[in-house]
């Protein structure tokens, strides 16, 4: 009799802690698939198609170049600082793209910078304001993507024209950390044509340059040229990720791009 109370409690125990068990497995997988729910909802906002860049420049603007894309995402929240993407870009490679006379008029009114490294970008129309480090490429020539400590800073990529030169300095920044938690260029996709970017350099100048065209391209068909490609002028390039989250490929679609050019500039204090 005793001994059949005791074998009744254990089984009681038992059964007591595979409930417990069972609710805190519901629990988990409950509050894993609100997240992973949440992540796929969590996506950026999309560049207006009026402002997209053949609706602003014409049908000269050259098209796609290249299947590989600039900006990919990392599979880990924590990359290393030589993560790849599969890009290789050509900053020296030309386009086709022919500035209208008005843009030519204002290109001419810009004063041309000597090179000096940029330090921070500031855009106040989605309230950003992140220092700036040089990236350049890895290894296999890809594009290097702010890792670490660093990873939702801005980065320069030091193998484009430094604020105030011909050409276009390229800015790149995460969208989110693995499609969730937004990172610092999150919000890109929602600027438009006039809003204002403000590139610090080293030497203290700070360079502004106006929204002319936003864009997003799919990651397989990343135009390149319009992207890398000489200018007349001093021109910018602020590159994130995009689109719907893929949670198998653990990374976003597309590609935004904000083009903008230089309309002046403060010189050192």
């Amino acid at each position: 009799m005793s001994h059949g109370t005791t074998t009744g409690g254990r089984g009681h125990e038992r059964s007591s802690a595979f409930v417990a068990a069972a609710s805190a497995l519901l629990v988990t997988g409950a509050v894993v698939l609100g997240w992973a729910l949440w992540g796929q909802q969590a996506d950026p906002p999309a560049p207006e198609p009026a402002a997209g860049l053949s609706t602003v420049q014409g049908p000269s603007v050259p098209g796609p170049t290249s299947s590989e894309p600039l900006v990919s995402e990392p599979t880990t929240t924590e990359p290393t600082a030589t993560e790849p993407t599969t890009a290789q870009p050509i900053a020296t490679e030309p386009t086709t793209a022919q500035p209208t006379a008005s843009e030519q008029a204002a290109e001419a009114e810009v004063e041309v910078l000597p090179p000096s490294e940029p330090v921070a970008v500031d855009i106040p129309g989605i309230q950003v304001s992140s220092p700036l480090h040089p990236l350049g490429l890895d290894d296999d020539g890809a594009l290097q993507v702010p890792a670490g400590e660093r990873y939702d800073e801005a980065a320069w990529y030091d193998g484009s024209p430094t604020p105030g030169e011909p050409g276009p300095t390229v800015i790149e920044g995460h969208v989110t950390s693995q499609g969730s938690t937004p990172s610092v260029f999150f919000e890109l996709g929602a600027l438009g044509v006039g809003d204002t970017v403000d590139v610090t350099r080293e030497d203290g100048a700070v360079v502004t340059f106006e929204v002319y065209a936003t864009d997003s391209f799919p990651k397989d068909s990343f135009p390149r040229v319009a992207v890398y490609g000489n200018t007349a002028g001093p021109e910018l390039r602020l590159i994130t990720c995009g689109g719907d989250y893929d949670p198998v490929a653990r990374a976003h679609v597309d590609n935004i791009v904000v083009f903008a050019r230089m309309v002046g500039h403060t010189p050192p204090a």
